[in-house]
């Protein structure tokens, strides 16, 4: 089995809430920070439980922040945020580790203004139906269990000609399938800290059902699919403001048309050009008539008279 394929205790965080803070970097610390305090005991006089660690020591549980600064940058942020709440705690006064924990009613809070943010999307979605984000319970490793968001659109079933089989079956696809799960199989990286927040955004704006389109066409059109061509092709289709796979084919169909036609122009530098001679040139041009033996004769005797 190889190294870097999950063999170990994985750290991970729901999509939604790495798109709501801008990092799945903050997401992970802030599921770390659940995990340990779901498992102390340590309750202080306020009545809430609280870890406490150095930032060195938290250092070691995200191997890939390589920077202590930028770590406690994000402890910095999430508190500045008002979902972690620090104290001290130490029974001597110059030990200064800080003691943490979540304010989970902020956390309420953020979860509130996320499920509206949806709800207001769904109302906007040009069908008519609602955009419904429904969540799975996963059970991890370690037995407690995340929600691990999913992206479903119901459309209406469609009746259409049979010559059109391939095209409803391509919105069937689209309106049961998970984004993630299909960038997962094209081999397409939408869950890097840079990425993800980008990508839960287009879907929240597109629609699962568009983004699932535009991950196949980068999966077609591209010769190594990659996250650099899909986020192009959602570029455009939000440019377009595409929110259906229906307008998502017109529109692929007027690009075709359009690079057709862009096709049969002469190119530059090829162009043969024919410009009309001037009436000074046409005279040049003229071929010289024959003077007649009768004409020169008579030329002859006028000259010698």
């Amino acid at each position: 089995m190889g190294k870097l394929l999950i063999d170990e205790q994985p750290l991970q965080c729901q999509p939604s809430l790495a798109a709501a803070l801008g990092s799945a970097d903050e997401a992970i610390v802030l599921q770390q920070l659940h995990y340990w305090l779901s498992r102390t005991n340590n309750v202080q006089k306020d009545g809430h439980k609280w870890i406490y660690n150095s930032m060195t020591d938290w250092l070691k549980q995200f191997p890939w922040i390589n920077s202590r600064n930028t770590l406690s940058g994000y402890f910095n942020d999430l508190e500045k945020r008002g979902l972690v709440i620090t104290g001290n705690f130490n029974k001597v006064k110059f030990d200064k580790t800080k003691w943490y924990r979540i304010n989970y009613d902020a956390l309420t809070d953020l979860e509130q203004r996320l499920s509206e943010k949806h709800s207001s999307n769904a109302q906007k979605l040009s069908n008519g139906m609602p955009n419904d984000c429904a969540s799975n319970d996963q059970e991890l490793g370690n037995g407690t269990s995340k929600n691990e968001a999913t992206y479903t659109n119901r459309l209406p079933e469609t009746t259409t000609r049979e010559d059109d089989d391939d095209t409803r079956t391509r919105k069937t696809q689209s309106a049961d399938e998970d984004p993630f799960t299909l960038a997962n199989q094209a081999n397409i990286n939408v869950n890097s800290a840079l990425n993800l927040p980008v990508f839960v955004d287009f879907i929240d704006t597109l629609g699962a059902p568009v983004v699932c389109w535009a991950i196949r066409r980068t999966n077609d059109k591209a010769s190594h699919p990659n996250w650099s061509y899909l986020l192009s092709v959602m570029k455009d289709l939000e440019a377009n403001s595409v929110r259906t796979v229906e307008q998502a084919e017109r529109l692929s169909e007027e690009h075709k048309r359009k690079a057709k036609g862009n096709h049969k122009r002469p190119k530059y530098g090829h162009q043969h050009i024919e410009e009309p001679l001037p009436d000074w040139a046409k005279k040049q041009n003229e071929p010289k008539k024959e003077l007649s033996p009768e004409f020169l004769k008579r030329l002859a005797g006028d000259e010698e008279g």
